[in-house]
């Protein structure tokens, strides 16, 4: 190889900017022979094996990037699908989007923290997003949920479902919406628009571009965050992204 030095140089700033990226451009590029590809993998690997910590630095990156394409691709269904409920602040400089299933034990403390951030921050803005995986009576209630959109109570009867503990069931889900102050006659003819199973399957497709593979998930600004956040989390994100 006629420039070692210069190779070894763009193969180590490579592998710290995107490891996968390069390894398969690198394969198909031109701009080398077969024995300089055979020498550049050979210095990539002898690179990996003598600093191996780089690889979750490599892999984080690629996370990134995918995650940062797979927002900018989503921007309308994110924040502007016409069918999620919005709460808080419409000009709010910080937005998150919540994905959640009414029966998931770790989306029923999420309402208490979003409770806490609304009291404590007025320039938030909070996306409910339905996306009903855990069992059919999921399904149900997010159709209900939805529905009751509009007799406007759809917050307090996502409430009610959230604060529910026992096994949903049809019936329990009309129960916690009469609870809730809903028509339960014009609800169920409601949940009879073909537009909301349309909608929810727009937000499980969202969800697989996003790799959002279980409940609750959230993006706030440029992340996308699987799992449970505790109120110090959401509040340390929020801030962070405001200052950004």
């Amino acid at each position: 190889m006629k420039h070692p030095k210069l190779i070894m140089a763009m193969c180590l700033t490579v592998i710290s900017a995107g490891l996968f990226s390069f390894l398969t451009n690198a394969q198909q590029t031109d701009s080398f022979n077969n024995t300089q590809k055979e020498e550049i993998n050979a210095l990539i690997r002898d690179y990996i094996l003598t600093n191996p910590e780089i690889i979750p630095e490599a892999v984080e990156v690629l996370r990134s990037r995918q995650s940062a394409n797979a927002l900018s691709q989503s921007d309308e269904l994110l924040y502007n699908d016409g069918y999620s409920f919005v709460a808080g602040n419409a000009d709010a400089d910080v937005t998150i989007v919540e994905f959640y299933d009414y029966n998931c034990g770790y989306c029923k403390q999420v309402p208490e923290v979003f409770a806490k951030l609304l009291e404590e921050d007025d320039d938030v803005r909070i996306i409910f997003k339905e996306l009903p995986i855990l069992a059919e009576s999921s399904e149900f209630a997010a159709i209900a949920a939805m529905a009751s959109m509009k007799q406007n109570k759809f917050l307090d009867f996502h409430s009610a479902l959230m604060k529910n503990k026992r096994a949903l069931t049809e019936d329990l889900i009309l129960q916690i919406a009469r609870d809730s102050g809903v028509d339960e006659a014009l609800l169920i003819k409601d949940m009879a628009d073909p537009e909301i199973e349309s909608n929810i399957m727009k937000t499980k497709y969202l969800v697989q571009v996003l790799g959002i593979s279980g409940t609750p998930g959230f993006v706030i600004g440029d992340q996308i965050i699987p799992g449970y956040i505790s109120y110090d989390q959401l509040r340390d994100i929020v801030d962070k992204q405001r200052q950004s």
